[in-house]
């Protein structure tokens, strides 16, 4: 029995690294699958034949992202720049990345001939976010962009552009169901930063937590995920998003506790990692019952 939880302990930790090291994969998927059920609830009805292929599209951006992401920190030093052995990322990343990319392009084509020539432009934003995060020239990630560019990345692009798959047109509640996405998003995205503000700062990589500084990054931290959750209460009173959606402010006492924890240990790296596995799980479900909510109206 005791093995037996003491495997059931590392598996959980095991898994729950895997999901921060690799988050923005997973991330992704769900807004796709939120504008996806924001559709059906609009329409009553789904066509499997263009999810199905807007999912492929999207897990190849994903994959495509994450490869481009640790070719291009291999080169600039990012994220391992303390790192004694230095693990080597093969050139070929920077290759396969770019015949995923073709491959969700021709996806995009397809479905734009299919659906309307929104769905390119979605898919344009999309490629111009995920390349030049860290790609050359732009580096959004370089000029205090990138926190931005992900929360426009993982919410409206890739909500209202799910959503446009389904409905053949743009519509406010999608919308604003995307900026509470985008919101959150952005939450995680400075929360994994602020332990990397030493080593981003050192190989010039001025992201948004580089340019406040640790503490006042924190306190924007706090605000924005206040945000959320204003957002969130808006949304119910206006009838915007489904009361059901109200559960999500069962999760707020922890929200609370851990927007504490991030302003008193922005500066303890070892206590800080607790808080982003925390957050991961908060971020997952405010979406999950966020989409329940709108399967359940």
């Amino acid at each position: 029995m005791e093995r037996g939880l003491v495997f059931l302990r590392y598996s959980v930790i095991g898994l729950l690294r895997l999901i921060r090291y690799r988050f923005f994969l997973f991330a992704g998927i769900f807004p796709y699958l939120l504008g996806q059920v924001i559709a059906w609830n609009a329409n009553k009805a789904l066509n499997w034949h263009y999810s199905r292929w807007g999912f492929l599209g999207i897990l190849l951006v994903l994959i495509g992202v994450e490869l481009f992401n640790e070719y291009f920190d291999a080169k600039e030093g990012g994220d391992r720049i303390f790192l004694e052995e230095k693990p080597k990322v093969p050139d070929y990343f920077f290759i396969l990345g770019i015949l995923i990319f073709v491959l969700a392009f021709f996806i995009g084509l397809y479905l734009t001939f299919q659906i309307g020539w929104p769905i390119l432009l979605f898919s344009s934003l999309g490629f111009l976010a995920a390349y030049f995060y860290v790609g050359p020239p732009i580096k959004w990630a370089y000029r205090g962009l990138g926190e931005f560019v992900i929360a426009l990345s993982y919410g409206p692009f890739m909500v209202l552009g799910s959503y446009y798959l389904q409905a053949k047109r743009i519509d406010f509640v999608p919308f604003f169901v995307s900026l509470i996405c985008g919101l959150s998003i952005f939450c995680l995205a400075i929360l994994n930063e602020i332990p990397d503000y030493y080593q981003d700062r050192l190989i010039g990589k001025n992201n948004l937590i580089v340019r406040l500084g640790k503490q006042k990054a924190a306190r924007l931290f706090s605000f924005a995920y206040l945000g959320v959750f204003l957002l969130l209460a808006a949304g119910i009173l206006l009838k915007k998003i489904p009361i059901l959606g109200a559960v999500i402010f069962l999760i707020f006492p922890w929200v609370i506790k851990c927007i504490k924890h991030v302003e008193k240990n922005y500066d303890n790296p070892k206590e800080f990692l607790d808080t982003i596995n925390i957050n991961v799980i908060l971020y997952l479900t405010v979406i999950f019952f966020l989409g329940l909510s709108y399967l359940k109206n």
